[in-house]
């Protein structure tokens, strides 16, 4: 029984989680995304950052993500940050990745500032080709790359735009995973979230942003 191995803390989280599922399952993601909801310190007082205010959030599944993030990207007015683990292009061949990136280089010429983290294994595998390939293709087009240091994974998917909107979740940047996997992602318009979520993408490349 679940009551025998957690305290009333946990039994409560545990009964709350179960009725927010049946209720929504963005909702549950939301309350992932705050852990402090349910975080006790040693009193039993919350513990960890605040939950941040939420004014909107959307489910994305599958291909949903692909035509939200094409969407978020044209509406851009001033800056868009993105980390991902891989961003597999391949020029002249198109696809769905190839339009994300073509969407980026356009936002650029809009006059927007475009920032990428890229993940960088030890390893000269097919994920350092692909996306040291497509970094070389963003920086010619004018936006700023940070490949991450190699003694540690970046598995982030997170895209911050105008310090407002964010889209976290599952995708990564390749044809399978935009196109044909199951996904799940959530876009989520909260200024304070995003600014958070900003902060960690540049902490990952420490010196190089600002």
């Amino acid at each position: 029984m679940v009551e025998d191995r957690v305290g009333m803390g946990g039994l409560m989280a545990v009964r709350f989680y179960r009725v927010i599922w049946r209720m929504a399952p963005a909702a549950v993601l939301l309350i992932l995304l705050s852990p402090a909801a349910f975080a006790a310190g040693p009193e039993g007082k919350a513990a960890g950052p605040s939950p941040q205010p939420v004014t909107e959030a959307r489910l994305l599944l599958d291909r949903d993500y692909f035509t939200a993030l094409l969407d978020g990207i044209d509406r851009t007015r001033s800056e868009i940050s993105l980390s991902a683990y891989l961003f597999r292009t391949i020029e002249g061949a198109g696809g769905y990745p190839e339009a994300v990136l073509k969407r980026l280089l356009g936002a650029v010429k809009r006059g927007v500032r475009v920032e990428v983290v890229l993940e960088r294994s030890q390893d000269a595998d097919d994920l350092n080709r692909n996306n040291a390939e497509t970094a070389e293709r963003l920086k010619h087009g004018g936006i700023r790359v940070c490949m991450d240091a190699p003694n540690r994974v970046t598995h982030t998917k997170l895209v911050v735009i105008d310090r407002r909107y964010v889209l976290i979740g599952s995708h990564n940047l390749t044809q399978s995973a935009l196109k044909y996997n199951h996904e799940a992602s959530v876009w989520i318009d909260s200024v304070p979230l995003a600014e958070e979520a900003l902060r960690y993408m540049k902490s990952l490349c420490p010196g190089e942003w600002k």
